[in-house]
C-alpha cells in the first residue's frame, strides 16, 4: 500500500450520518448468488475455507442507495467507480482479490478511511496491516489484484470509501 495523501476536506459529515442511520446492501447477500461470475470464484474460495455465505459480513453503499455522489479525491480518470463499506462490530471481509481489476485496463485501486482509525478496525493488504490512519487518508494498492481483507473487532462502526479508476 502506498500512502497518497489526506483528502479529509472532501468528506461531508452528512455522508457519515446517512451511512450510520440506515442499512446498506448486505454482503454476501444472505446466501444469494454473487453479482458476477468473477465474484462467484471469490465466494467459492471463501466457502472452501469454511466461510458461510448465508450471513452478513458487511454492508455496501454506492450511488444506488445513498443520496450523494462521490468524485475521485486524488486521481482524474474517465472511468471511476466507488463504494462505501460499513462494518459493524463483529463484521469481517475474508481475504480476496477484486475481480473487476482483472478485466479493467490499467485498473488502479484506492482505499480511503472516512473515520479515524480506532482499536479493532483492521485492514489487511497482502502481508501488511494498516493502522493509525486518519479520516481522509488515501492509500493506493501497489497491485490492483492484491489480496486484501478487513475486520471490525472494535466497538464502533468502521466506514471506508473504496474506489477504482481505469482507462
Amino acid at each position: 500500500m502506498k500512502f497518497v495523501g489526506n483528502y479529509k476536506e472532501i468528506i461531508d459529515p452528512k455522508w457519515i450520518d446517512e451511512i450510520l442511520s440506515k442499512d446498506g446492501m448486505f454482503r454476501p447477500r444472505d446466501g444469494k448468488k454473487p453479482d458476477t461470475p468473477e465474484m462467484e470464484k471469490e465466494y467459492e474460495t471463501a466457502r472452501r475455507a469454511g466461510y458461510s455465505d448465508t450471513g452478513t459480513y458487511f454492508q455496501m453503499f454506492d450511488k444506488t442507495n445513498v443520496s450523494f455522489d462521490v468524485r475521485p479525491p486524488c486521481e482524474n480518470s474517465a472511468h471511476f467507480h466507488w463504494w462505501i463499506i460499513k462494518m459493524m462490530p463483529g463484521d469481517f471481509m475474508p481475504m480476496h482479490r477484486d475481480p473487476h481489476t482483472s478485466y479493467e485496463k490499467n485498473s488502479r485501486r484506492f482505499w480511503m478511511s472516512l473515520k479515524d482509525w480506532e482499536r479493532g478496525h483492521i485492514f489487511a493488504y497482502e502481508d501488511q496491516i494498516i493502522t493509525n490512519y486518519k479520516a481522509g487518508d488515501v492509500y493506493m494498492y501497489e497491485n490492483a489484484q492484491a489480496l486484501h481483507g478487513a475486520a471490525n473487532i472494535g466497538l464502533t462502526p468502521r466506514i471506508v470509501l473504496q474506489f477504482s479508476t481505469h482507462d
